[in-house]
């Protein structure tokens, strides 16, 4: 079973927001960062949510736990429901995305077990706001 990590960063809500996910498997140990634009910090989230599902789908990817330190996106997956309009187009994209694994579960983890990914989103955040102040 393969574990996912996600997170995203954001800078000021709304603001440019970057994420990152690192993939695990037996066989590999696979990290992706992404430019998710200007979102609010709860949308990156569910962005990333997203961009996590593609990367595990291209990787062939079939039974995987993922991780999140967003309670929002947990409860909404575990209850099969979005409270919020605002998200729906997310959670509509996640579950097409969702058919394509045999197995897929989200698990809460507290911050503090989601490093990995969100030191790479914010570094990730970091270079993407350096490289737009060098073009201006």
């Amino acid at each position: 079973m393969a574990k996912i990590y996600f997170d995203a960063a954001t800078a000021g809500n709304p603001g440019q927001s970057a994420c990152s996910i690192v993939i695990i498997t037996e066989q590999e140990r696979l990290h992706y960062d992404f430019d998710l634009g200007i979102l609010d910090n709860h949308s990156a989230e569910w962005a990333a949510f997203v961009f996590a599902l593609e990367c595990a789908k291209h990787h062939g990817i079939t039974i995987a736990l993922v991780y999140t330190d967003s309670k929002l996106i947990e409860d909404s997956m575990n209850k099969g429901q979005v409270k919020n309009k605002q998200f729906i187009n997310y959670y509509h994209k996640i579950k097409i995305l969702e058919s394509s694994f045999d197995l897929l579960f989200v698990k809460w983890v507290p911050r503090n077990q989601n490093k990995e990914a969100n030191h790479h989103a914010k570094n990730a955040l970091y270079k993407i706001i350096k490289t737009a102040e060098k073009k201006r």
